[in-house]
């Protein structure tokens, strides 16, 4: 996948390892490569994650609720990889809901491949129609004033007791 990836210079990738495998992700794509490519960002972790977000146009990672409440009040289109080791495979359940809708791709981990995942970001990135119909079924997901909505029930509750 790194080749491809290196190809698409007109993308950036921000790819973000968590500490435990950032130096092998590094070497592994280095060694594959050369070098790394400067449309290649590799970080173990982001301190910045609202602008990184408020750039992405497709997002890879994992199906978890809360994460997927951010991207979709953001209006993000993604390619979901729900952990298969959680309880109940409730990811799979939240990645097949944004699938369902329009707003996802998902490929399950057991079928993950560096080529079906580079075809999947290629189909997507490529094609400007379906970027776009994906990030508006992404956000009509998304319920950006849910925090607003959760004070004025507690507000209203509290009213009563």
């Amino acid at each position: 996948m790194a080749p491809g990836l290196a190809e698409m210079k007109h993308i950036h990738f921000v790819y973000v390892t968590g500490d435990s495998y950032f130096d092998k992700t590094r070497e592994e794509i280095r060694s594959k490569l050369g070098s790394i490519p400067h449309h290649l960002h590799i970080m173990p972790y982001v301190h910045n994650m609202p602008e990184v977000l408020a750039a992405t146009s497709l997002i890879v990672n994992r199906a978890g609720a809360s994460f997927l409440a951010e991207i979709t009040s953001l209006g993000i289109p993604s390619i979901l990889i729900p952990s298969p080791n959680v309880t109940n495979n409730h990811q799979e359940a939240n990645a097949r809901q944004l699938e369902k809708a329009g707003a996802a791709k998902v490929i399950l981990e057991k079928d993950l491949t560096g080529d079906n995942l580079y075809q999947s970001i290629e189909q997507i990135m490529n094609d400007l129609k379906v970027q776009q119909l994906m990030s508006s079924h992404s956000k009509s997901l998304g319920k950006p004033d849910a925090a607003n909505v959760i004070v004025e029930e507690m507000r209203r509750i509290s009213k009563r007791s």
